[in-house]
C-alpha cells in the first residue's frame, strides 16, 4: 500500500472519529429501554450490540458518552474500507476486527470467526451491523446469530433516529448527525440464541426486533419533544 493511500485512510478514519466525538459532546440524547442496556452490559454473558448499518455514527456518539469502550470489539469489513474503519475504531478506543460475516465458508474465514468467538467469550462486547457492509438494507445476515450462539452472548438490538443529519444517498441511508442535534436511541429486549436453534430461524426475531426499535426511536423523537 502506498504512503499516500495510508495517509488518506488515516485522514478519513480521523474525520469519522471527530464526527463521532463532536456528536458525543454536542448532541442531546433521549433514550428508551436503557434498563436493557444496563442489564446486558452488567450481566454474566457478553453482549453483542446490533443495529442497522446506517445508524453507526449516531450510536458511536452515544456510546462514547456511556462507558469505557476499550472492551468493545468493532467488527469491520475486511476489504478496502477496512483501514479507514481500523483508524476510526482505534481512535474511539475500541478493538477493530476485520472480517466478513456474510457467509464466507472458506477455511480462513472459519479461523477468523473462531478467533472472534474466543474474544467475545473472553469478556469483550461486540458491535455488529447485521445488514452491512454492503446490504441489502435491513436484511440480517446469519453471521451475527452464529457468533452469538457460539460465544454464548446476548444480542442487544438498538435503533437510533434524528431528523437533523445528512442522509447519504446510498443503500443504507447512512446518517451523519449534525452538531447540536437531538438523537433518539431505543434499546429492545435482549435476545438469546440457544444452541439447538437453526441460524435462519433465529434471524427472523432479530429482524423484527430491529425494525421495532428503529420505528420506536423515530416515534419517540417526535412524541417526546424536550420540554413536554
Amino acid at each position: 500500500m502506498s504512503t499516500w493511500i495510508q495517509q488518506r485512510d488515516r485522514l478519513y478514519g480521523t474525520v469519522l472519529y471527530l464526527v463521532a466525538r463532536l456528536t458525543s459532546k454536542t448532541a442531546r440524547f433521549q433514550v428508551s429501554g436503557s434498563q436493557y442496556f444496563q442489564a446486558a452490559l452488567s450481566g454474566e454473558r457478553p453482549t453483542i450490540l446490533t443495529a442497522w448499518h446506517g445508524m453507526t455514527m449516531m450510536l458511536a456518539g452515544f456510546l462514547l458518552n456511556q462507558r469505557d469502550i476499550s472492551e468493545v470489539v468493532l467488527i469491520i469489513p475486511g476489504d478496502r474500507r477496512g483501514p479507514v474503519l481500523d483508524v476510526f475504531a482505534r481512535k474511539l478506543g475500541a478493538t477493530p476486527f476485520p472480517m466478513d460475516l456474510s457467509g464466507d465458508a472458506s477455511l480462513s474465514a472459519a479461523r477468523k470467526l473462531a478467533q472472534l468467538v474466543r474474544l467475545i467469550k473472553a469478556g469483550h462486547h461486540g458491535y455488529i451491523t447485521p445488514d452491512g457492509p454492503d446490504g441489502p438494507a435491513h436484511v440480517v445476515k446469519p453471521g451475527v446469530v452464529y457468533l452469538a450462539r457460539k460465544a454464548q452472548a446476548t444480542i442487544l438490538p438498538v435503533g437510533a433516529y434524528t431528523r437533523h443529519g445528512y442522509r447519504q444517498p446510498r443503500w443504507d441511508r447512512y446518517v451523519v448527525p449534525y452538531p447540536f442535534c437531538r438523537i433518539s436511541v431505543c434499546f429492545g429486549p435482549p435476545l438469546h440464541v440457544p444452541e439447538e436453534v437453526e441460524l435462519m430461524a433465529a434471524t427472523g426475531p432479530l429482524t423484527d426486533t430491529l425494525h421495532r426499535v428503529t420505528m420506536q426511536a423515530a416515534a419517540n423523537y417526535y412524541e417526546q419533544r424536550p420540554g413536554r
